[in-house]
C-alpha cells in the first residue's frame, strides 16, 4: 500500500514539473501523456509492447523524480536566500533541461543496465551450522518471469544448478509476473521440471509478495510449483536427515489472503528433530518476532530488495531494510539477503548484480 501512495506522489509531482516545459494547455498535455502512460503500460504488462513501455517508464519515473526533486531543493535554498520569485522563462528552461537529462539518463540505463541483469554471478559461501555433516544448496529469488524475461537465462540457472549437484534447491519467492497458465503455455513448466530434478534430496520454495499479487488475478502458484516439482512451505517446516527448512508465507500474501503469520516459535522443529540445523527462508527481510522466545533459525535466507535495482534506489533502499543486500545479522540470526536472479519491471540493473548463491553448509566446529 505504501509503494502505491509512493507511485501516486511521484506521478503528481512530475506532472506538476513536466508541464512547466511549455506554457499553457500544452505543457499539461505533455505532461499527462508522459505520466499516463506508465500505469498504462503496467495494467497491460503481460503484453511485449506494454512491457517495454513500462520497462522504459519506470526507470524514467525514478531518474526524473531525483532531478525534479533536487530542482526544488536548489529553488527553496535560491528562494530562501534571494526572496524574489523565480523568473518564469527560467522555470521552463530549467524543466526542459531537466525533462531532457532524465530521458537521455533513462536510455543509457536502459541500453548498459540490460547485460548487467543477464549476466548472473554464482556466489559461493560457506556457512557454519550445528550439523555432523556437510550439506549444500543452490538458494535463489526474484525471477519475476515477464514477457521481457529472457528464457535462456532460466536454462543457464538449469545449467548452473546441475553442476553443482546440490542436495536442495530453494527458491525464495516472486516467480512471476504472469499467471500460471501463461508460465506452461510459454513452456516454463518443462524447466522448472528440470531445475527442481537437479536437487538431490528436494526442491523448496516459499512465496513472495508478487505471487500475492498474482493470486489476485486468478493464479495459483503454490499448486503449479508443486506440479512442477518443488514442495511449497507457507508457514511450514519440513526436515531431511541433514536439516529443517521452515518457510513463512509472504507479509504482502498473508495480508491479500486476510491471514496472520504464525508465530515463528509454532514453527521450530520438532523435540526429535531439535539437533538438526535450522533454515528460515523468508521472502522479505524483516528479521524474526522481537518476543521471539528460545531457539533462533541458525542461518536465514531473502530476496524481495533486488539491492536497489538501479541507481538511485541503489542507495535509497539501505534506508529502507536494515540489511538490504548481503549476509549479515538480523536479530541475532545470520542472514543473508540476495539481490535476486533478474529484475522487476525493467530488466535492468545499474549499481546492483543479478545472482545465484551456491551455499556450503559444514560443522560450526570446523
Amino acid at each position: 500500500m505504501i509503494f502505491f501512495f509512493i507511485l501516486i506522489f511521484g506521478v503528481l509531482f512530475l506532472f506538476m514539473n513536466v508541464r512547466n516545459v511549455a506554457p499553457g494547455i500544452k505543457g499539461s498535455i505533455i505532461a499527462g501523456v508522459s505520466v499516463i502512460l506508465l500505469p498504462v503500460c503496467f495494467l497491460l504488462r503481460t503484453n511485449y509492447f506494454a512491457s517495454l513501455g513500462m520497462s522504459f517508464f519506470s526507470i524514467w519515473l525514478c531518474e526524473a523524480l531525483m532531478l525534479y526533486i533536487l530542482w526544488w531543493i536548489a529553488r527553496g535554498i535560491r528562494r530562501a536566500i534571494v526572496k524574489k520569485p523565480i523568473d518564469k522563462r527560467l522555470v521552463i528552461s530549467v524543466s526542459r533541461l531537466l525533462l531532457f537529462v532524465s530521458v537521455l539518463l533513462t536510455i543509457i540505463f536502459r541500453i548498459a543496465g540490460v547485460s548487467a541483469n543477464e549476466n548472473f554471478h554464482v556466489r559461493e559461501f560457506k556457512v557454519a551450522v550445528p550439523t555432523e555433516q556437510e550439506f549444500t544448496a543452490v538458494f535463489f529469488s526474484d525471477l519475476h518471469i515477464d514477457p521481457l524475461f529472457n528464457r535462456e537465462k532460466m536454462e543457464r540457472i538449469v545449467r548452473v544448478s546441475d553442476s553443482l549437484h546440490p542436495d536442495l534447491v530453494l527458491f525464495g519467492g516472486d516467480l512471476s509476473d504472469v499467471v500460471d497458465s501463461t508460465l506452461s503455455a510459454w513452456e516454463y513448466d518443462f524447466l522448472m521440471q528440470k531445475l527442481a530434478a537437479t536437487a538431490k534430496v528436494a526442491a523448496i520454495a516459499i512465496d513472495g509478495n508478487h505471487e500475492g499479487f498474482i493470486e489476485r488475478e486468478g493464479g495459483n502458484y503454490k499448486k503449479w510449483m508443486q506440479d512442477n516439482g518443488f514442495l511449497v512451505l507457507e508457514d511450514s517446516t519440513v526436515c531431511t536427515n541433514f536439516a529443517c527448512i521452515t518457510g513463512r508465507i509472504d507479509h504482502s500474501v498473508a495480508k491479500m489472503r486476510d491471514v496472520e503469520r504464525k508465530p515463528l516459535f509454532d514453527l521450530r522443529p520438532s523435540t526429535t528433530e531439535s539437533k538438526l540445523p535450522w533454515l528460515l527462508m523468508d521472502h522479505q527481510p524483516h528479521g524474526i518476532e522481537e518476543d521471539h522466545p528460545g531457539r533462533r533459525p541458525d542461518f536465514a535466507m531473502s530476496g524481495h530488495t533486488h539491492n536497489g535495482q538501479f541507481f538511485p534506489g541503489t542507495v535509497i533502499i539501505n534506508w529502507v531494510w536494515r540489511l538490504a543486500y548481503g549476509i549479515g545479522e538480523l536479530d541475532q540470526v545470520k542472514w543473508l539477503v540476495s539481490s535476486g536472479v533478474d529484475s522487476w519491471g525493467p530488466p535492468v540493473r545499474v549499481g546492483s548484480d543479478t545472482e545465484v548463491w551456491f551455499l556450503r553448509f559444514v560443522p560450526d566446529r570446523l
